[in-house]
């Protein structure tokens, strides 16, 4: 019959729960966790007892005559030990929260006492990150400026090259255009003079023989 052993382990247990629920919270945050989690072990190892025991007396109670009211009162001491295993889970539960509420007023506490700090060494990086991109800013601006001049000036010097040879071109067609005039002239001077010479010595020639036809005439 299993039924001894049970009992027995409930024996043992049911005093180690009453003084874990009964004993004063120590100081120590860390003995507050784990006296919360032994709480936590106790209550389910409540449990698996009860649940043991409740088997083993069911079937003690089929055994018997009055079924029911056996059956009811194995029932009873069961849900008796849920509800103490119940309560050890609720002091757990309310040790582990006072604890997290203990970290966050910690937490809390030291952000505020920080946030100060904090605040300055934030605001110096947002005005060294400030000066850095204004000095980008500057150099790119800088570099435009540079890259700006020198496309200006090469432009003013493309201009006054195209307009130096501009003026050369001009002058070297001008210069051109007076040697073919010249030239033009010159030969149209001479065609004039070899006309005029042509003139010259064809009269020339007709009073040469004029002259000569007269004297041919004379007896």
């Amino acid at each position: 019959m299993r039924l001894v052993p049970s009992v027995l382990l409930l024996a043992f247990l049911l005093p180690a729960a009453a003084l874990a629920a009964d004993a004063p919270p120590p100081a120590d945050p860390a003995a507050d966790l784990a006296r919360a989690g032994r709480m936590r072990d106790e209550a389910g190892a409540l449990r698996e007892v009860a649940e043991a025991r409740f088997v083993d007396e069911e079937i003690e109670c089929y055994k018997r005559f009055l079924v029911n009211r056996c059956l009811d009162q194995a029932r009873a001491r069961r849900l008796a030990d849920v509800r103490k295993a119940r309560q050890l889970d609720l002091q757990a539960g309310r040790i582990e929260l006072a604890d997290k509420n203990r970290r966050y007023a910690e937490r809390k506490t030291e952000e505020a006492e920080v946030a100060p700090q904090k605040a300055i060494e934030r605001a110096e990086a947002e005005a060294r990150g400030r000066a850095d991109t204004e000095e980008r800013l500057k150099k790119l601006s800088e570099k435009d400026a540079e890259r700006i001049r020198a496309e200006q000036e090469a432009k003013s010097r493309a201009l006054v090259e195209a307009e130096e040879r501009n003026r050369h071109e001009a002058a070297e067609t001008a210069r051109r255009a007076e040697e073919a005039e010249t030239a033009a002239r010159r030969a149209e001077q001479a065609r004039s003079d070899r006309a005029d010479y042509e003139e010259r010595a064809r009269k020339a020639a007709e009073k040469k023989a004029e002259k000569a036809e007269k004297a041919a005439k004379k007896p």
